[in-house]
């Protein structure tokens, strides 16, 4: 396994779709994963300071882990066939099977190591190009925001 550290959620270019970089730690290759608004939302989410009065279902999750006593200690992604891609959490030593934005997003509210099995960053993991010096513009940051806010929960049924 190869530990991930979170680059950005940004829209991809084409679609329009949400799309996770990660990025192994200890090496240059890149993994991105496609994924659902609600997705994306919760692992920006887990960026963001928490609201304890109002938490979310992946903030509820790692409560209700840690008030039965349990511990999260690391979110796997252990394979990837036809672009999707399969996570689990690891619980109390046992894997749990997760969608990889959940695992994702509870691995960082719970700041445990995100990991990717090296058969999957072999087989998908890119190299990057080297880009001149570029930072996403804000009029990208506010598009995403707006498709967030205009996303209906009836949009993914």
């Amino acid at each position: 396994m190869r530990e991930l550290t979170v680059v950005e959620v940004r829209l991809d270019s084409e679609e329009g779709s949400p799309v996770l970089i990660l990025k192994e730690v200890d090496g240059p290759r890149q993994l991105a994963i496609w994924m659902t608004a609600a997705g994306a939302s919760g692992i920006l989410g887990a960026l963001q300071a928490p609201d304890a009065d109002h938490p979310s279902s992946h903030e509820l999750i790692l409560a209700l882990v840690e008030s039965l006593g349990g511990e999260v200690s690391v979110a796997h992604i252990v394979g990837h066939q036809e672009g999707v891609f399969y996570a689990e959490l690891i619980v109390d030593g046992r894997p749990v099977n997760a969608r990889p934005s959940d695992a994702i997003a509870v691995a960082l509210r719970a700041g445990v190591p995100i990991k990717v099995a090296e058969g999957v960053l072999n087989a998908v993991g890119v190299v990057p190009e080297p880009a001149p010096e570029e930072q996403p513009g804000e009029d990208q940051v506010e598009q995403f925001r707006q498709f967030l806010d205009s996303v209906n929960p009836d949009d993914f049924e």
